[in-house]
């Protein structure tokens, strides 16, 4: 049975990061919006959980102690493909998703957006210059209507493989998996984050070692055979830092999506990793997926303020600068990992000098600029 619902300003579908901010900032500006989440909330999510201080002031709101992890972390070690060891202090946010994106749920509600998990867009057409959409809950199946249609449904986005089918393949482009360890850490220290690169570990970008609570992440991430690469590294992990317990758990993701950007059309955005917005290079996402979400939820705002330019015409506009600096990033990291010479090159000391004496620079700029205008770092 088919039951209709209200009106709305604004839909946002998934109720990640990306997806959660949107609804906030399209509820702040006024409009009536529903946030949907297809799972159960607090839900698990494979996801480094790992990000600088300044995403506070991109989600807009102070993170509450108790929804970070009980260790912080402020120490970053580098191991380089020739085996040197790089020390640096650096501060971090530490957080699982499942508590962290929850907690920014009950933001986009505490703001005034309308909030139902376990809801899932079953199709949307376009009509009447907004979208008809199916949604089906444990109740069953209902239709609403949105002028606007916000996307923050990830890496597998079902808005856009049904618009843009061209845009996946038939095989993974890459995965991520990490291991979750409990037992006797050996020499690995509680706040620190560990980034090993070196190509037979990880093809796409570092591997990683650090602490959630109780739970030891030890993961890895390649375009081709990931859990080889991940038994590699699990072994020198073991040889090297001493460790001794068991794996509890293993969790990882992979995604179709082809590299390409795609933002949207007419008064349908696509935010975060849907738009595919995660940067290998910086070695996250989530940063870019709040700060396109505020984008979106401003460019929404001024397409019912203004008549004239489109909302994704806006959203575009805003965006240009993060689209500039993740197509340039991606060309750095391909050149980067095409062989061991370039990657060894690229983490010489005097470049990694020079990048964290940016990296000291920006985030002091970024303390005093407004969210929008904020350098994603590493720049």
């Amino acid at each position: 049975m088919v039951i209709l619902m209200d009106r709305y300003d604004v839909l946002v579908v998934g109720g990640g990061i990306a997806g959660s901010v949107g609804a906030r900032f399209c509820a702040e500006y006024g409009l009536d919006t529903l946030l949907i989440e297809k799972d159960e909330v607090p839900r698990h999510k494979c996801c480094s959980g790992i990000q600088f201080p300044y995403f506070e002031r991109l989600v807009g709101s102070k993170i509450p102690r108790n929804k970070l992890c009980k260790n912080e972390l402020y120490k970053v070690q580098m191991v380089t493909p020739d085996d040197e060891i790089m020390d640096a202090k650096m501060d971090m946010l530490n957080f699982w998703r499942s508590t962290f994106d929850h907690w920014l749920n009950e933001e986009a509600e505490r703001y005034g957006a309308e909030f139902r998990d376990s809801t899932e867009l079953v199709d949307f057409r376009k009509q009447n210059g907004g979208w008809t959409c199916k949604l089906k809950d444990q109740d069953g199946d209902r239709k609403i209507y949105s002028k606007y249609l916000m996307a923050a449904d990830g890496g597998y986005s079902q808005i856009r493989k049904k618009l843009r089918p061209g845009d996946f393949g038939q095989e993974s482009t890459g995965a991520a998996i990490n291991l979750y360890f409990r037992g006797d850490q050996g020499e690995l220290d509680d706040n620190t984050l560990y980034m090993i690169h070196k190509k037979e570990f990880s093809t796409l970008m570092f591997s990683w070692i650090y602490r959630k609570d109780e739970d030891w992440i030890i993961g890895t991430g390649a375009d081709h055979d990931p859990m080889g690469h991940l038994e590699r590294f699990y072994k020198y992990v073991l040889d090297n830092y001493g460790i001794d317990g068991k794996i509890v758990k293993k969790k990882g993701f992979s995604s179709t999506q082809n590299d390409n950007l795609w933002l949207g059309r007419d008064n349908l955005l696509f935010i975060g990793d849907s738009a595919g917005l995660v940067d290998l290079y910086r070695g996250v996402g989530m940063d870019a997926g709040a700060l396109s979400a505020r984008f979106g939820a401003r460019a929404i705002h001024e397409a019912e303020e203004k008549n004239g330019k489109a909302a994704v015409d806006r959203y575009r506009s805003h965006m240009s600068r993060i689209v500039k600096q993740k197509i340039k990033h991606d060309k750095i990291q391909r050149k980067r990992y095409a062989s061991d010479e370039t990657l060894k090159k690229s983490l010489s000391k005097g470049t990694l000098m020079k990048d964290g004496i940016k990296l000291i620079l920006f985030q002091k700029i970024n303390k005093i600029l407004p969210p929008e205008k904020m350098v994603l770092l590493p720049p």
